[in-house]
């Protein structure tokens, strides 16, 4: 079976990006070149899909921020894009329903390029014209093949495939709707046992065969959170992180004062100012009624 005659996928992964690393990135390459190596598939896209400032995570940096990090970060990639559709979200939106989401748009436009005289061009379709706001103008923006039945399947690491098993975080349909009809691209990370979670899991066991689990041989502890940790602390993050993004942080002052990151703070402050303020009118009030002059 040729390449293009293979079933296409887009990888989808979601997160916060606070802020995003080169291993974000990275596996991204790690899943694409393992979905190839099986000759099933053939990966034509990547999206990253930040979370809304609704998640509510301390420390989360405003969408507005993480999104132009994750636009820099991917002026080095020609098939990997920033969707900012979940960040736009008013509220925290739930994993399955931002697949559905992408794989709905993704279904409307190879449904009309099918009804194009042009179908025998095997016309390429820029996707970012369907959603244009989500790039900005001085990024490079990836050109997909959507010519045909595009599959999503959603990206993440061993930690997001154990988070399954905690009582009350994921609804059973969910799981068994995101692994059934969507899939799991896995990349493990070191002291991780993706194999034994998914043997105790009924559900995962179920749908075993559309998990894809991908050995990370080259291993990379690089986190979110270790990074904020280095850049309180005024450490270089040199080479974990694209150039372009430390410049942006440095610029931002960025990660400097965890409380201030936080989108809450500022919140939190105004909150602060306006008890200050009408504890000074009771005050004055109380003051003027005790000298007879109210």
């Amino acid at each position: 079976m040729m390449m293009q005659d293979k079933p296409k996928v887009v990888l989808l992964s979601c997160g916060s990006f606070n802020p995003v690393t080169n291993m974000h990135l990275r596996i991204f390459e790690l899943a694409r070149d393992y979905l190839h190596s099986t000759k099933k598939y053939q990966v034509i896209g990547g999206i990253i899909s930040p979370v809304s400032d609704g998640y509510g995570k301390k420390g989360l940096l405003t969408a507005k921020h993480r999104c132009e990090m994750l636009r820099r970060a991917l002026q080095t990639s020609d098939w990997i894009r920033l969707d900012t559709w979940e960040s736009d979200q008013t509220t925290w939106t739930e994993t399955l329903k931002v697949l559905q989401h992408h794989q709905n748009l993704l279904d409307s436009i190879v449904n009309g390029n099918k009804s194009s005289s042009n179908l025998r061009k095997r016309q390429k379709l820029n996707y970012d014209k369907i959603n244009a706001n989500t790039i900005g103008a001085n990024v490079s923006s990836p050109t997909w093949d959507l010519s045909q039945p595009v599959q999503v399947k959603l990206l993440c690491g061993a930690d997001l495939l154990e988070s399954f098993g905690v009582p009350k975080l994921w609804k059973d349909e969910d799981i068994a709707d995101i692994v059934g009809n969507f899939g799991l691209v896995v990349v493990t990370r070191k002291g991780s046992n993706p194999q034994k979670f998914i043997y105790e899991s009924d559900v995962l066991t179920k749908y075993q065969w559309n998990i894809h689990l991908v050995t990370e041989w080259i291993t990379n502890d690089i986190s979110s959170t270790k990074i904020r940790r280095a850049l309180r602390r005024g450490e270089s993050v040199r080479y974990l992180l694209q150039d372009s993004v430390i410049q942006y942080i440095k610029d931002q002052k960025l990660y400097q004062d965890p409380d201030k990151d936080d989108p809450t703070h500022a919140v939190a402050e105004i909150l602060c100012m306006m008890g200050r303020v009408l504890g000074c009118v009771y005050k004055n009030s109380r003051n003027l009624q005790l000298t007879g002059n109210v």
